[in-house]
Order: C-alpha cells, then structure tokens, then sequence
C-alpha cells in the first residue's frame, strides 16, 4: 500500500489510523530525533529527507509490526547518513531500537571506489545484514522496507545507478523477501526492478493487460459470484476474490515456460479464503465438480508446505466458456502468512503472548516459531561455513543460498554444479556430458559408491562410474529431474526404436520378395512404392514396415498400381530379387547406434576391410569381414541370407573398436 499523502504534521495521526495501538509516546519521539537529524538534507526527488524514513515505518505499519519496529524504521539512516553515534542512540532510545539500526546500517565506505574494493565492501554489508538477521528477524523487515521505498523513487537517479540498484535487487532483495514469505513487498521489488531493467517488455505487457482488462474484471465478477454461491448453498463460508497478476510474473511465464502472452492474459486469478482446512479440500471437491479440471494442474501446498511456510492448494480449471481459472484455497491463517511471512510470525507472537491462557494461540505460535527456526537456520548456517572465506566466495554461497529450489555439488576437480532440489548422480552426469551419461553405472558421493538413485545436496564430490557396455534403461525417466535430460533418454529410445524398426522392416521385405515372388526392377521401383505412401525415404518406408503401420498386402497392392499402364518388364530372376534389398544403398557404420553394434570376435574386423553386417534377434548387428571363415556364420549366411545387409566404415577412419 502506498502512502502519497503524508507529510511531517500528519505522520502521527496518519500512522495511528493504520496500528491504532501505536505508542504514540515512543513514535513521537524517534520522529522528532530523525527531524532534526536529517535537517536540511534532500533526497535525489528534491524532497525533505525525512519523507524517506516516515514511508519506511509506514510499509512496516501496514505489515503490522510493533512499535520498537517502527521506530528503528524511522531511525534507520540515523547511524549512516548523519553525525549521531552508537552511544547518541543507545542513550535516548535503549539497546533493542539501537540494536535493530545498527543491524541495517551499512559499514563504513572506502575513500576510493575500484571494482574490487566496491565488491568487497558489498559482501562485507551482506555479511553483516545476515549476521544482524539472526540476531533480530525484523532486521531484515526493516531493510525490504528500506529498499521497497527506494525502488519505488529510483526514477530520479541516473541511469546506471538505477540499473545497477534494480539488478541488486532482483538478485538478492527479491529472493530474501520470498525465503522470509513477504509477497506482497517480494512482488513490488519485482515488478519495480523489472520496469527498470526491461523498459520495453514492460509497457508491452502494461499495454497488452489494460487492452484486456475490462472483458477480464466483468468475468471475473461473474466468476466471483458463481464460485462463492456455489460454496455457501454448500454450508462453506468464503471470501471469494480475484488476483491479478503482476508484469513480472507474466513475463518470467513467457520466458521461461515459453508461454504465449494472451495465453497468460487469458487465465483468469481467483483466491478463495475458507474457515478450516477440511472446508479447503471440501472446497477443492466442489470446484472440480463444477468445472473441468486441468490434468496435473493440481498442487497440494498444504500437506507440502514450500520453505518459507507457504500454505494453499491450486487448480487450474476451465469453464464452459473455455476460459482457464487458476484457483488457490487457503484458510484465513495461511493467507496471512502467504502474504506477509515472517512479519505475520511476528505479529501473532507479540499478540499471543500477551494472552498466556490462550492455549490455540500458544500452539500456533508454537509451529510458527519452528518454522521460524527452520528459515533461519539457512543464514546461521551460511554464516559460521563462509566466516572466512573472501568477497567472491561469500557472494557466490549467498546467491546460491537465496534460491532453496537449487543445490551446488562439486566434481572431484573443483568445479562447481548447479543443479535442481532432489537432482540425482544421473543429472549430474547428462549436466557434465550426454556420452558420461548415457555410459552411467553409478556413482562416488564423498568418497563412497552410491546408485544413481541417490538424491544429491549442495556440497556433495561427485565422480560418476561409467562402462562401455552400458546403457540407459528406462526407469531413468522417473529418475532424473531435469527436463532437459529427461528429453535426452526419451530421444536415445526413440533412436534405438527406430533402428530395430527399420531392421525389422528390412528383414520382412526381404521374406516377403522371396515368398511372393514380387518382381521389382530396382531400388528406384521400391521408392516409387514408399511414394504412394507418401514416404519419401526407404528408412522411413522399413520402419513404418517394421511398426506395422504398413502391411506387406499393402505394398503388394501399392506395386500393382505403379504397374498399371506400364509394359510388361522382362522378369528378374529369383537370385537377383533374393539381393534385392542388400544392394540398396549401403549403411555406414556411424549411421547405426553403437550401443546396437557388435564386432564378432571370429574375425576381427578392423577399420579399412570389407565388412558386412548380420542382424540378429534382439542384440543388434554383428559386424563381420566379408571373407570371414568361422563355419557357423556362414551356414547362417546360406541359411538367411536375408538377415545380411551391407555395412561399411565411415569415411574418416575410425579408430579400432578393440583399441
């Protein structure tokens, strides 16, 4: 919420109506010392400086934080921007407020200004932020505060300046807000760095939703009233609202996920806020009732929460209209966490402890706490590993840190992996090279073997085991977790899929010419054939033979056509139609799959001689010299002669499939 029209004679009056159970006392006070601290100075817009702190403690008021928390706010820049001290500080307002300022003042600066200097003094500043956060949570309440007025007046400062602020905070402001659970402050740093960075898309999108906007708000009023009759005639109390969506959110959905814009600008937001959590999934089941469903849309936030205590279910559905409604049911509690994370953890201690005989208040604030605990535990953590470690190294760990959906592993060399939550040694494979993956048997986690079962964690040494005779199975799909790889396994089985394909189609041509005896004059004639299947190529044609999607009666049917109307050919003999199909253009070697050759071992084959290729039941393609003597192959050879087809070397040598 915005504040546009306060000023120093209203600002006690004006932030009473929003907390009115302010200590007026106290906000008097630290409003008349930042007064008179920050006198005379002015903000890049021109105004008095003092309208920087008053909006600070009025985005912390609107989250309803307690006095000492609002004061520390308007007393924020004290320490950094003006001649008073520590001491000055502790003396008129107490250890707890002057803790609270010194937790978001930034340490001192260097006289000079290098590149290298200047990162330093960035890690520093973030160091001691994180340091200060688990000393007091509201800490960092205080410093989104600080940044959200900021990016709100950035407009004023040259551009290289506003870039570099609104990249910070895309990068570490924005992130700190979602571990902590603060949308409706992570939102606006959002939408703000995004009209700074991306101008263009910006407006675009700005355009695109006003366009739009009257057909959407009349459905959604429709939608509302449909949604909430539905659930009271259902004995379910409910608010019922709409949401909308914020530009940089729309724009990430059609970056990242390649989503369309007016597919996006399509999908109408509603939230519905429900009294218990069973009226949550009573509620799911009379939406899914009343709409369709979309598949896979559903996720239970509920039973898994996300890591900074984030409750509700969504679903997508569509109507019968066919517009997509995206849904999100929550109870009262877990809509006011979802929007104000930490600060509502705040809130509900300092209101519950006050009521010591309220036995659900203290259970609440009970779990609440514990969650708590869990979302600090990432900072103290990254805090005591990266006590000394240099600028870069506390940077990178502090960006990896921000994003709890992605974990960092090493390999035995010291190079540094990002990976997603719950990635497995067979990511880590594909993400180092497709071959080390498609060869993968296991790996060494730590100095220990492990399957490729195994769910990595940041941290982690990985060295993946390969062999050459291994090969993908496909219960790696459900394995890995990237989509990308995932996409890599689906295309080796369609490869290998195809190939047995074509050799098998191959092999019942071959059958079927001899049986038949179907006189065709060449490998022109069968291509003609393949033609009026609208197949252009012999490959496709052998392996629609192979898939059955062809059936030999059919290539029958489709030759007596082709011969209509044509004179009557002189017939081939039987022994050259035997041939027919070995002597279409011949296969090289690195055309077929090497997980589907073999190289016989009675003959040696050797890159440079004739070679010819048998096709046997479901090991691929042995590969022998044409004047191989082992008796068994050619007894086969005279025996099914139609299981040869003819292979040779890849025009650059290769090397020596025994080397």
């Amino acid at each position: 919420m915005r504040y546009d029209n306060i000023n120093p004679d209203n600002f006690l009056s004006q932030i009473s109506t929003i907390n009115p159970g302010i200590d007026t006392r106290l906000m008097g006070k630290a409003f008349q010392f930042t007064y008179n601290a920050h006198l005379g100075q002015k903000r890049e817009s021109g105004d008095p400086y003092i309208m920087h702190p008053m909006q600070v403690s009025f985005i912390l008021a609107d989250l309803g934080l307690d006095s000492v928390t609002l004061a520390a706010g308007l007393l924020h820049d004290v320490l950094e921007d003006t001649s008073f001290k520590i001491n000055d500080l502790k003396r008129e307002f107490g250890p707890e407020i002057t803790l609270l300022v010194q937790g978001v003042t930034k340490i001192e600066k260097y006289p000079y200004h290098s590149s290298s200097t200047r990162k330093h003094l960035q890690a520093e500043n973030y160091r001691k932020l994180m340091i200060s956060i688990t000393r007091d949570i509201r800490v960092i309440l205080i410093k989104l505060a600080d940044r959200l007025h900021n990016m709100r007046t950035l407009d004023y400062l040259q551009d290289d300046k506003r870039n570099r602020i609104a990249l910070e905070t895309l990068e570490i402001y924005v992130p700190l807000a979602n571990r902590f659970g603060i949308a409706k402050i992570q939102w606006e740093l959002e939408d703000l760095s995004f009209k700074t960075l991306h101008h263009d898309e910006y407006k675009k999108i700005g355009m695109m939703v006003a366009r739009k906007k009257n057909e959407r708000d009349q459905y959604i009023t429709t939608c509302k009233e449909k949604i909430f009759y539905l659930l009271h005639n259902n004995n379910i109390q409910a608010e019922v609202e709409g949401r909308s969506k914020h530009f940089y959110s729309i724009y990430l959905k059609h970056m990242i996920k390649k989503i369309k814009f007016e597919d996006i600008l399509d999908l109408i937001g509603m939230r519905i806020i429900v009294n218990s959590i069973a009226d949550c999934y009573k509620t799911l089941s009379l939406i899914q009732s009343e709409f369709d469903p979309l598949d896979k849309s559903l996720k239970d936030y509920i039973q898994r929460p996300k890591s900074n205590n984030y409750q509700s279910l969504h679903v997508v559905v569509s109507d019968s209209n066919e517009y997509k409604i995206e849904i999100q049911i929550r109870t009262r509690q877990m809509h006011v966490i979802a929007e104000e994370g930490i600060a509502a953890h705040w809130r509900y201690k300092e209101f519950y402890s006050c009521d010591r005989k309220n036995r659900k208040g203290e259970v609440l604030v009970a779990e609440m706490q514990n969650a708590f605990n869990q979302q600090l535990s990432w900072i103290r953590n990254l805090v005591r590993e990266e006590h000394h470690k240099d600028s870069d190294s506390f940077l990178d760990s502090l960006h990896l840190n921000l994003y709890p959906d992605i974990i960092v592993v090493r390999t035995p060399g010291n190079d540094y992996i990002e990976l997603r939550k719950n990635s497995t040694p067979l990511d880590f494979a594909f993400k180092i090279h497709s071959d080390i993956g498609f060869h993968c048997i296991g790996a060494c986690i730590n100095g220990k073997h492990k399957p490729v079962r195994t769910t990595l964690k940041t941290g982690d040494v990985v060295s993946i085991l390969t062999s050459p005779q291994a090969k993908p199975s496909k219960d790696w799909l459900s394995i890995v977790t990237s989509a990308k790889t995932r996409q890599k396994i689906r295309a080796y089985f369609t490869r290998i899929e195809l190939q047995t394909a074509i050799s098998r189609g191959k092999e019942l041509l071959t059958k079927k010419i001899r049986k038949h005896h179907l006189k065709l004059k060449n490998q022109d004639e069968l291509l003609h054939i393949a033609r009026v299947f609208k197949i252009n190529d012999l490959k496709t044609f052998y392996a629609a033979l192979g898939n059955e999607e062809i059936t030999f009666s059919q290539v029958v049917e489709a030759w007596q056509k082709t011969q209509e109307g044509q004179p009557k050919a002189k017939a081939v003999p039987e022994r050259e139609i035997e041939q027919l199909v070995l002597t279409m253009p011949e296969i090289t070697i690195e055309e077929i799959d090497h997980l589907m050759v073999r190289f016989a071992k009675c003959c040696h084959p050797e890159p440079g001689c004739d070679i010819i290729g048998y096709t046997t039941r479901g090991r691929g393609i042995t590969i022998h010299r044409t004047d191989c003597q082992n008796h068994g192959f050619l007894n086969l050879m005279k025996k099914e002669p139609e299981r040869i087809i003819k292979v040779a070397w890849k025009k650059i040598p290769l090397k020596s499939p025994h080397g």
